[in-house]
C-alpha cells in the first residue's frame, strides 16, 4: 500500500523536488505580442517602471500589459535597428542604434546625435551607461565617448591607453564612479579618474581579449561575459577566476551578456546553451530541452526592480522570468542507497544493500525528467550510463520494493 502510494505521489509530481514551473515563464514574440520583431538586442527598465525593450525592427515600451511600438514610420526614431539602452532619472530614454547613433527621446521629441552632427566617434552604438553625475558613456565600434549632455570628450587607440576602438561592454560603479571597459580583442580597461589599468591575456590571468559583458558584485568583483572562455571575475591585482566548462558546471563558454541579481546571484546567457545562473558555487542551467526558454541564443539578460529576470534571444523573442515561482530541487534524505564515483563520469553506479529498486527517475536541476540507459548488474546495484550528460548537478529518486524511497543530488564532472 505503501508503494502504491509513493508511486502516485511520483505520477501526479506532487513528490517535493521539482523544479520547472511553466507559469515562471512567459515569452512575449511578434506572434503573440506588439513585439515588433523576435531579436531583442537590449532591454533596461525607466524609473517609472516602463520596460523598454530594443530589437531589430523598432523600439518598444511595455507596462505589463499595454505596448508603444517606435519605428521609422511612425516616430523620428533615425534607425530600426537597436542595440542598447538607458534611461536617465527623468525617464527619458536614450538610444544606441546600428547605423544612425545615439537618440534621445523625452516622451515627445527625439534628439539625435550622429557622426555629422556631433562628436561621437562612430554611429555604430554598441554600449550605454549613465555615471552617478548624470553624464554618458558611449560605447561605439570606433572608440568610447564621454558626454555631459553638451560636450563630448573622446578616448580611442589613437589619444589614450585603448588598444581596441570596438567597446564591446560598460559599466559604471556607483560607489566611486569608475569605468569598467571591455573591448573586442582588447582586453579590459578599468578607468578611475585620470588613471587607467590594462588587462590583457599577456600581463594577467584575464582569460580572454574579448569582453560583452560587465557587471559588479557587492565584494567589489568585477565579473565579464567573454565570447569563448567562459565566465570570469576581477578579484584583484592580476588575478581573475575563470569559470568554464572546464572547472566548473556552467552550460557554455560562449557568453554574451551578465547581470547580477540583488540576491548576487549571477546571470549569464550563452550564444548555444541558453541562461545560466550562478548561486554560490552552484549553476543552474536553462534552455529549449529544459525550461520555456524558446531560443537557446541569448543576447541580452536585464533584471528589472522587482527581481524578474527578462531576456532577449535571438529569434526567440523577449522572455519574462520570474524565479520566485522556480522551486528549488531538493534531496529526500535516506541510507536507502549509494551511488558512486562522485563526480560521474560515462556511468554512475547505484548501489542497495536494504531492498531492490523498482523505479528510478533522474532529473536536471530544472525538473526535466532525463531518461537514461540503466541495467541491473547485481539485484540491488544499477549501472546508469551518463556520458550524454553535460557536466552539472542532476537529481536521482529512487523507490524500492520494501517502500522506502529518497533522492539524491549527484555531479557529472567532465
Amino acid at each position: 500500500m505503501m508503494l502504491k502510494k509513493i508511486l502516485l505521489l511520483l505520477i501526479t509530481g506532487i513528490l517535493p523536488g521539482f523544479l520547472f514551473s511553466q507559469q515562471a515563464w512567459t515569452v512575449y514574440n511578434s506572434i503573440n505580442s506588439p513585439l515588433p520583431e523576435n531579436s531583442v538586442r537590449c532591454i533596461t527598465q525607466a524609473p517609472n517602471g516602463l520596460l523598454w525593450v530594443g530589437t531589430d525592427y523598432g523600439l518598444a515600451s511595455f507596462d505589463g500589459t499595454n505596448w508603444n511600438i517606435f519605428q521609422t514610420t511612425n516616430s523620428g526614431i533615425p534607425d530600426n535597428s537597436i542595440r542598447s539602452l538607458v534611461v536617465d532619472n527623468q525617464n527619458n530614454i536614450w538610444i544606441g542604434t546600428f547605423t544612425s547613433g545615439l537618440v534621445k527621446y523625452d516622451g515627445s521629441n527625439w534628439t539625435v546625435y550622429n557622426t555629422f552632427n556631433s562628436d561621437i566617434p562612430d554611429d555604430f552604438v554598441r554600449s550605454l551607461v549613465i555615471d552617478t553625475l548624470g553624464n554618458f558613456w558611449v560605447g561605439t565600434i570606433g572608440g568610447l565617448g564621454y558626454f555631459d549632455g553638451t560636450n563630448w570628450d573622446i578616448y580611442n587607440s589613437s589619444n589614450s591607453v585603448l588598444t581596441s576602438n570596438n567597446i564591446g561592454a560598460l559599466h559604471v560603479d556607483t560607489n566611486n564612479n569608475s569605468v569598467s571597459i571591455g573591448t573586442i580583442n582588447g582586453g579590459l580597461y578599468l578607468k578611475d579618474g585620470t588613471s587607467w589599468t590594462h588587462f590583457t591575456l599577456w600581463n594577467s590571468n584575464l582569460p580572454d581579449n574579448t569582453i560583452l559583458g560587465i557587471d559588479k558584485d557587492t565584494t567589489n568583483v568585477i565579473w565579464l561575459a567573454t565570447p569563448a572562455s567562459g565566465l570570469s571575475g576581477y578579484i584583484g591585482g592580476v588575478a581573475f577566476l575563470t569559470l568554464n566548462t572546464v572547472s566548473s558546471a556552467i552550460s557554455s563558454n560562449s557568453l554574451t551578456s551578465i547581470n547580477i541579481a540583488t540576491d548576487q546571484s549571477i546571470w549569464v546567457g550563452s550564444n548555444d546553451s541558453g541562461l545560466c545562473k550562478k548561486e554560490g558555487p552552484v549553476f543552474y542551467n536553462y534552455n529549449t530541452l529544459n525550461s520555456g526558454m524558446p531560443d537557446n541564443f541569448v543576447q541580452t539578460i536585464f533584471i528589472d526592480n522587482q527581481d524578474i529576470i527578462w531576456v532577449g534571444t535571438q529569434i526567440g523573442g523577449l522572455v519574462r522570468l520570474d524565479p520566485s515561482l522556480l522551486t528549488s530541487v531538493q534531496e529526500v534524505a535516506t541510507t536507502a542507497f549509494t551511488i558512486f564515483p562522485v563526480p560521474a563520469g560515462e556511468t554512475l553506479y547505484l548501489n542497495s544493500e536494504i531492498s531492490k529498486p523498482v523505479l528510478l527517475e533522474i532529473y536536471d536541476l530544472s525538473g526535466k525528467q532525463i531518461h537514461l540507459s540503466t541495467t541491473f548488474t547485481e539485484p540491488g546495484k544499477i549501472a546508469i550510463q551518463t556520458a550524454s550528460l553535460s557536466s552539472g548537478v542532476y537529481l536521482i529518486k529512487v523507490v524500492f520494493e520494501n517502500g522506502e524511497s529518497g533522492s539524491r543530488l549527484f555531479v557529472i564532472g567532465k
